[in-house]
């Protein structure tokens, strides 16, 4: 059994990849051989600090990519792509912060590699990442490849207008000014699949693209909702739900709350596409009926499973210009 530090084997790994031996590598880092030497011997048990950072570097990775075995827990899809791409073109992690115009804070550069939690790199980022990773490595590096850690695939729609698309949807949800960024979806049947969710980076809710992005003051939002965090924007498409709900109206939609109680206003997805509907439990039902309604009499009201109905959200505001 192996009773060394898990660093061990990783700087083993790397040595190979890179083709370096512990003199060489003790070299590059500016460090005593003897360091090397005795991690890998399993002298030194738990090597850390800034002599461990400095062996990092020269891999290409960071400290707690050695201790951990090269892999990080919790870390996204997009950050184990972002890194395959960065190892693929043969950059360090300190190399490739300092051509980011990071300096020597590598550190804030392997945050995106090792801690992002989020679905896709930023915009802003990935823009930079660009002309410094692509046509480097083997095989050479495809700009869309690089624009893909952020959601954004050149050639669907206009690489401009996704871009910006993007950039609306990672506006930081809680602003310094005490405001709540509440982003606005295209909900059109021709605009997206089944479902408004969340904003990711890519500036879509499944595939439903953001038009704007609003900022509410979060203690006025407060007043009626503790939490803040899944909410919507959507315009009204039809006159089903006339005239409580007219066509054109923006409502504001809770995300976060897809089980249809208590009765009230839903958005919810039909088989072709997203609509606003009034919904109502059918009282002592086995198994649960949920009747739809619209507002407008001439549409006739339909009762369903509830497990069938696929429930986007609760609308919680509107907006009213008087």
């Amino acid at each position: 059994m192996d009773t060394r530090s898990p660093a061990a084997a990783e700087i083993e790994r790397r040595m190979a990849l890179l083709n370096l031996n512990k003199k060489r590598l003790a070299e590059l880092a500016g460090l005593n051989e003897t360091y090397v030497h005795d991690i890998l011997r399993g002298k030194s048990r738990h090597p850390g600090g800034d002599r461990l950072e400095k062996v990092a570097a020269v891999l290409g990775c960071t400290a707690s990519d050695l201790l951990r075995g090269g892999t990080v827990a919790g870390a996204s899809p997009a950050a184990q792509r972002l890194k395959a791409l960065r190892e693929r073109a043969g950059y360090t992690v300190r190399a490739l912060a300092r051509d980011l115009g990071m300096g020597d804070r590598f550190s804030s550069y392997a945050f995106y590699e090792n801690k992002l939690k989020k679905d896709f790199i930023p915009v802003e980022m990935v823009r930079r990442l660009v002309p410094l990773l692509s046509d480097r490595g083997d095989p050479p590096i495809a700009p869309t490849e690089i624009w893909a850690l952020c959601g954004i695939v050149p050639g669907e729609t206009d690489l401009n207008e996704s871009i910006s698309r993007a950039e609306r949807a990672t506006t930081p949800t809680h602003g310094d000014d005490g405001t709540v960024a509440v982003h606005e979806y295209d909900i059109s049947p021709q605009a997206g699949a089944g479902a408004i969710v969340d904003h990711t980076a890519c500036g879509d809710g499944e595939r439903h693209p953001t038009l704007e992005s609003w900022r509410i003051p979060r203690d006025f939002i407060r007043n009626y909702l503790p939490d803040t965090s899944g909410l919507a924007i959507i315009r009204v498409a039809g006159n089903s739900m006339e005239p409580e709900f007219m066509a054109g109206d923006r409502v504001l939609v809770d995300t976060s709350h897809r089980v249809p109680s208590p009765d009230g206003v839903y958005v919810l997805w039909n088989g072709m596409g997203v609509v606003i509907k009034q919904l109502m439990l059918v009282p002592n039902s086995r198994p649960q009926r949920i009747r739809i309604i619209s507002v407008n009499p001439t549409y006739p009201v339909d009762e369903v499973n509830a497990s069938d109905l696929v429930i986007n959200g609760r609308v919680v505001g509107k907006w009213v210009w008087k």
